[in-house]
């Protein structure tokens, strides 16, 4: 119902505010406005607002439960001042603060929360930002910024002097819509403390507990009733496909509910199920296995499954630096029997490559789950080989940036992943020359040596694709000035020399051919954008090496594309405009992007369709392996962990996280389009004109999936992320599968 102007003499800032938008029992029908409390641990509070804000049920607890929330929409002008009394606290007291809030297509100042700090005799001491969500840029085309019910904790060691605080939470979206939830101001560190418990990072070191904010993702839908069955194992099957959601307190939604788990792949393909359990109350020794083989109509599919358990780390859930986690499935593990607690999940991911050999059909199979002391629970597995067979290859490069190790048995282990993937190109970091004494140039024979094995073992896996070498690191190898107007005829003769000498060993030793990479992002910096046009140019000029950056804003991939042979853009700078003004400039043009995040639908969708509709030549992910600190916990160190494989002991080496495994979907994905397109241009050269139409068919239906996709990083970005189902990519495949199947038999 609507809520009426509210306007309070003052509004003091503040900045620990938990905002509980509580409706009193009969105020709906009484037409009383709603009491607006904060909850604290002495009961609720009341505080003053200004502003217009509709006052509306919103179910967005775990339990199922409708509470009110304060909704917010900029089509209405809307815009919120929330401010408490003086809340006592004592000086080492550990607080938090906790809110709930969801936002539509939100842009400008989403939400902000203050605290200002008083003494005893009332002076104020401090006034800190504890909290801020920002929405989108602002720019015409930037899709804003949405997201489910997510529950935020922050806790604070109040200090020394500070007995009360009052608290503020503002919110006055630009565009798009904003909901508040329950938000409480309580002792202790609420959601954090079992958040931390995740975090090697903050176990060792809890005052940055102080630093970080936990957020969990917030599932409305009540557990579904388990059957007979599942109360004897004590648990909840569901399917979660692709691990959306996989957070270790989610519920089952209505369509995460299976009687099987089941599929439809071409052969030559990996099919892969997720799924996971909830335990109805507390469980030990949780095992899974698949119950035997799969058998059809071939007899037992020829195939190698593998079965892992996913594992819950803190991720970081908003920038890479950001001080925002929560707590997901971050990479899948080795089975291993686990105790569940009661209420809490476990996910686990199952891998069946098909060979291209199997034969077409139903092949059926079962996994069983049991916790110790229960029966087991047992879950059909069908998969439908279908009469199609991928292609080995397709038209794009998919590559990532690598960082060898130094043991060639663990990079052989890496590179046979990658291919097992369908990536077969890498981009690598590090000149291997160095200054001689004479003041000329000559190799570094260790990290010569060391790229020497690592192209070696490239060229035995299959890699063919160009390598991108990042060579910043010439400028201090040889001694160089990093500011372009310091660089003289001497400066820039020793570092051709340096670059030739590296292309032609490379040419020599029979390495994949090398794309010179001289400057990291040098929009960043206007220095930067100098020094590449310099070393760019100078490249350019020099016969047979290709000069190659990477750029991470429109205005720098346009201006220094007459510098360059291939760009390698951020996905945010890919547009209709930068993609054809490269092809006009015969520029090859890539994208790059992280490899993790979001989920595995996501870059499914990125590598199987937006690459094909972006005119983009392919796609270099941000980066096969490369972790600071304990690998499974992003929290110690500035940055996230840039990775699609984590290292792992022996005898595994490595353990994919879940988006690894959609990239390789993408990646049939792109194969099976390629199959649909030379099969098209084979219809279209028949003499039928009944066989002629099956082409242009399946051409036009390739066409009109690609314009459900945006054309734009930024729109496709949230596209996928948001607006398109999950599944949307496998009925995609599907649908190309059928006309693959009729162009087949026409052209018999």
């Amino acid at each position: 119902m609507p809520y009426p102007n509210l306007k309070s003499p003052t509004v003091p800032k503040a900045f620990f505010l938990f905002l509980a938008a509580a409706c009193l029992a009969g105020c709906a029908k009484t037409g009383q406005s709603p009491l607006l409390q904060i909850l604290t641990d002495s009961g609720p509070a009341a505080w003053d607002t200004t502003g217009t804000v509709n006052v509306q049920r919103e179910t967005y607890l775990d339990r199922g439960e409708s509470k009110a929330a304060l909704a917010l929409d900029a089509a209405d002008s809307s815009r919120l001042s929330l401010v408490s009394p003086g809340i006592a606290v004592k000086p080492g007291q550990v607080i938090s603060f906790r809110f709930a809030c969801s936002f539509d297509h939100a842009m400008g100042e989403i939400l902000q929360v203050r605290l200002r700090m008083f003494d005893t005799g009332g002076s104020e001491t401090g006034d800190s930002l504890l909290y801020r969500i920002r929405g989108g840029s602002g720019e015409e085309d930037e899709p804003g910024r949405a997201q489910q019910w997510i529950s935020y904790t922050r806790c604070l060691l109040v200090p020394e002097g500070v007995s009360a605080v009052k608290a503020e939470i503002t919110s006055a979206p630009g565009r798009g819509k904003v909901r508040l939830g329950e938000t409480a101001l309580v002792g202790g560190e609420d959601w954090m403390a079992y958040a931390a418990s995740f975090s090697s990072h903050l176990q060792k070191q809890p005052e940055d507990k102080y630093v970080f904010a936990a957020a969990r993702q917030v599932e409305p839908q009540a557990a579904p009733q388990p059957t007979e069955q599942e109360k004897e194992a004590g648990m909840l099957f569901f399917e979660r496909r692709y691990l959306i959601g996989a957070w270790p307190y989610a519920n089952p939604r209505a369509e995460d509910r299976v009687e099987a788990l089941a599929g439809k792949v071409p052969a030559q393909a990996t099919a892969s199920f997720a799924f996971g359990v909830k335990a109805l109350e507390d469980l030990s020794g949780v095992s899974v296995s698949l119950a035997g083989p799969l058998e059809g109509p071939g007899g037992e599919l020829s195939a190698e499954p593998s079965l892992h358990q996913g594992k819950f780390v803190p991720a970081r859930l908003g920038s890479s630096w950001g001080k925002e986690f929560g707590i997901s499935v971050k990479l899948l593990t080795a089975l291993e029997p686990k105790a569940i607690p009661a209420g809490r999940n476990a996910f686990y991911w199952v891998d069946i490559p098909v060979p291209p050999g199997a034969s077409p059909g139903v092949y059926q199979g079962g996994l069983s789950i049991q916790a110790q002391g229960r029966p087991a629970l047992t879950i059909p597995l069908e998969l439908e080989v279908q009469p199609v067979v991928l292609p080995a290859s397709h038209d794009y490069v998919i590559g990532m940036y690598y960082y060898p190790p130094d043991d060639p048995s663990l990079m052989e282990v890496h590179l046979k992943d990658m291919a097992a993937h369908g990536v077969y190109a890498v981009s690598l970091a590090g000149a291997f020359v160095e200054k001689d004494s004479r003041g000329g140039v000559r190799l570094d024979r260790e990290k010569f040596a060391k790229l020497d094995t690592l192209m070696g073992l490239m060229r035995k896996h299959g890699f063919s694709r160009p390598t991108a070498l990042f060579v910043q690191d010439l400028l201090r190898i040889l001694e160089m000035p990093e500011q372009a107007g310091q660089w003289t005829e001497a400066h820039k003769n020793l570092y051709r020399r340096a670059i030739r000498l590296m292309s032609d060993t490379a040419e020599s030793r029979r390495w994949c051919k090398l794309w010179f990479f001289p400057v990291d992002e040098p929009a960043n910096h206007p220095e930067l954008m100098e020094l590449a046009r310099l070393v760019l140019g100078i490249l350019r000029e020099m016969p047979g090496i290709t000069p190659y950056c990477d750029l991470n804003s429109p205005e720098s991939v346009l201006e220094l594309s007459d510098y360059i042979d291939v760009i390698c853009m951020q996905i945010l700078s890919v547009a209709p405009r930068t993609v054809q003004a490269m092809k006009e400039k015969q520029v090859e043009s890539f994208f790059y992007l992280p490899g993790f995040g979001w989920n595995p639908a996501f870059h499914r969708g990125i590598a199987g369709w937006f690459l094909p509709r972006s005119g983009a030549r392919g796609i270099y992910y941000f980066a096969y392996q490369n972790v600071t600190g304990d690998p499974y916990d992003e929290l110690d160190g500035t940055h996230r962990d840039w990775s699609t494989a984590y290292p792992a002991p022996e005898p595994y080496y490595i353990w994919p996280c879940p988006e690894w495994q959609g990239i390789r979907q993408g990646i049939e994905d792109l194969r099976l389009l390629g199959l649909s397109d030379s099969l098209a241009a084979g219809c279209m050269a028949a003499a039928d004109e009944r066989v002629r139409g099956l082409g242009r068919s399946a051409k036009e239906k390739t066409e009109s999936i690609y314009l459900k996709v945006s054309a734009t990083g930024p729109g496709a970005s949230y596209q996928l992320a948001h607006d398109l189902e999950p599944g949307t990519f496998e009925q995609w495949r599907q649908e190309i599968i059928g006309q693959v199947l009729l162009m087949q038999k026409a052209l018999e």
